[in-house]
């Protein structure tokens, strides 16, 4: 075996070392601990001490729209609904509710609609992703704040033919859909109008489905021309 030097202090001056002496080497940079990661607020978010005050002010149990920044600063076109489960020191949890997943899957056989998936989801105040969190408006609120005479009119003033935008509550799932279509059939009163929907909160669906609505019993909350 090839013997083994090591230097020492003395320039030039060396030493035999045994052949059986370990070897060792002591890489110390590698366990240099890192320093935490500054946070990244987008342009707009809310930050993380606004975040925390909001959902602590909110609470577990509830029903929340959140609105977020995405990677190229646009604001998402549609916000995520969850209900807060858990609230801890760094974030919360929520459980995300599909507002329009089953109506989307019902008419879908080959699109695969994963804009917002179900289960669980854990949220961070340091994200900096955040822009608003609104609590979400309930049934009776809803129901209090409509105009059913203006719906009425507006449904009167529209052609068969028309493609139309109306937001509705769904019961089933707590809270609103967006549904865009052609207008099939409308009572001369506007109170009832049946509507081809082609589109579930802008997700074209590939299967068109048909609902009629009476803006006196179902919860339409608008009703606008496309």
């Amino acid at each position: 075996m090839n013997p083994r030097y090591h230097r020492l202090e003395e320039p030039g001056a060396y030493h035999r070392m045994r052949d059986d002496a370990p070897f060792r080497r002591h890489f110390w940079w590698l366990f240099k601990r890192k320093g935490k990661k500054a946070t990244q607020i987008r342009p707009g978010a809310m930050t993380p001490e606004q975040v925390k005050k909001r959902i602590e002010e909110i609470g577990v149990g509830k029903q929340v729209e959140i609105i977020r920044v995405g990677f190229d600063g646009e604001i998402d076109d549609m916000p995520l609904i969850v209900e807060i489960l858990l609230i801890t020191n760094d974030g919360f949890t929520g459980k995300i509710v599909n507002l329009e997943r089953e109506i989307i899957e019902s008419a879908t056989e080959k699109l695969v609609y994963a804009k917002k998936g179900g289960g669980i989801i854990d949220f961070h105040y340091d994200d900096g992703d955040i822009k608003e969190i609104n609590i979400s408006k309930d049934q009776e609120l809803l129901e209090q704040e409509r105009n059913v005479d203006s719906l009425r009119e507006i449904v009167t003033a529209l052609d068969v033919g028309d493609t139309v935008l109306v937001a509705y509550y769904d019961a089933k799932n707590q809270g609103t859909v967006n549904a865009e279509g052609k207008l099939l059939e409308k009572e001369e009163d506007g109170r009832r109008f049946k509507l081809q929907i082609e589109k579930i909160n802008k997700i074209e669906l590939e299967k068109k489905l048909e609902k009629t609505f009476d803006v006196e019993k179902d919860i339409v909350i608008d009703i606008e021309m496309v």
